[in-house]
């Protein structure tokens, strides 16, 4: 009796533990944006400054009101807008799909877009989202990463049954330094950037309705340099990029897309 009791002691102080350190985790405050300038801040919606910003919305809004039984979206920047419409249609016209990526946007213009309707009343299986690079110019990795995962939050709030395949910042040219510039250090570069918010966004895996997807390192060779024919300019992938970007998320899109 005396050696149950004893147990049901130890049972209860454990679990009283557990429940603590739960809620000690609980409580750790969320980061918090140190960008101070209202017009960078990634989780505060605002239009797009480019002079296409409102012809591109009015494409994607046209085709939330007019195209039915959308299955498929891809929300994004010139990266995911410049895909060639026979190669998109190659990999993702089986399932319906459309491409609402705009070129020059950031998050927060992403995230205008969203609350202004773009894809309201549809209930796409997938969400592809590729965004964040155009705001390492401009805000720290850290304030990016936050704005990426409070677009994913909206996203799971707007479109609960949907799942989102998040994918890394991808590999990206450093912009030439001026004569007689020190060198960067590695937090500083491109490639520090990028890698340090894919470290935080990646933590957004979830294995149901949110999966962390990189491939960036298809586009590098056994140096870790980027390859001659990925990229047309310093982000934008070629063809070969795209095809390189179709063939590496298919079997996770598959999986996730129920097909």
């Amino acid at each position: 009796m005396k050696t149950t009791f004893r147990r049901a002691i130890i049972v209860a102080a454990l679990a009283l533990g557990f429940i603590a350190q739960a809620g000690a985790q609980l409580a750790t405050p969320a980061p918090k944006l140190t960008v101070t300038n209202p017009a960078e801040d990634p989780t505060r919606p605002s239009p797009g400054g480019v002079r296409w910003f409102g012809p591109s919305h009015g494409r994607n809004m046209a085709a939330t009101a007019n195209k039915k039984d959308i299955e498929l979206c891809f929300f994004g920047d010139s990266i995911t807008q410049g895909w060639d419409g026979g190669v998109f249609n190659k990999f993702y016209g089986k399932y319906n799909a459309v491409n609402f990526g705009v070129g020059g946007d950031k998050i927060q213009h992403q995230l205008w877009r969203i609350e202004q309707g773009e894809l309201k009343g549809h209930n796409p299986k997938v969400i592809v989202l590729l965004i964040g690079i155009n705001n390492l110019g401009f805000i720290s990795p850290a304030d990016t990463a936050i704005g990426i995962t409070n677009m994913v939050k909206i996203l799971r709030e707007k479109f609960p049954t949907t799942k989102i395949l998040l994918l890394g910042l991808l590999p990206a040219r450093e912009a030439p330094l001026a004569p007689g510039a020190p060198p960067l250090a590695p937090e500083a570069t491109i490639k520090g950037k990028t890698a340090a918010v894919n470290a935080i966004i990646s933590k957004l895996d979830d294995k149901k309705m949110v999966r962390y997807f990189y491939f960036g390192n298809k586009f590098l060779d056994e140096k870790g340099e980027i390859l001659g024919n990925v990229l047309k300019d310093s982000v934008h992938p070629t063809v070969a990029g795209y095809m390189i970007w179709g063939e590496a998320m298919a079997p996770l899109l598959t999986e996730m897309m129920g097909k």
